[in-house]
């Protein structure tokens, strides 16, 4: 049986993966995925060949499921005033469905 959920997608630099951790810890996330990866963006260029060199400026992204809209929100928020005021960063949130809900 399908389920309605909120997917939370955060893309940011690895310097701040710590202190989003903690946010999504903090909310009740049971679990997230990170992936490592580049890009370009008003901030500078992260070729992902490169991401190594440096390796607290890696771009990461963070992906958790929620499956109440009302957390997803309040997560996102607390990430766009605690995280990302002045910090390179992207939240955004996507209605999915999931199967085993319970994991969620």
């Amino acid at each position: 049986m399908k389920h309605k959920a909120t997917l939370l997608s955060i893309m940011t630099e690895k310097v701040f993966e710590e202190n989003i951790l903690e946010v999504l810890e903090q909310e009740g996330a049971k679990g997230y995925t990170i992936f490592e990866g580049g890009g370009n963006g008003s901030f500078h260029l992260h070729p992902a060949q490169h991401a190594s060199m440096v390796d607290e400026f890696r771009i990461v992204k963070i992906e958790v499921i929620v499956l109440s809209t009302d957390t997803a929100n309040k997560i996102a928020k607390r990430l766009m005033e605690e995280c990302f005021n002045e910090q390179p960063g992207i939240v955004s949130l996507s209605d999915v469905q999931i199967f085993r809900a319970q994991k969620f």
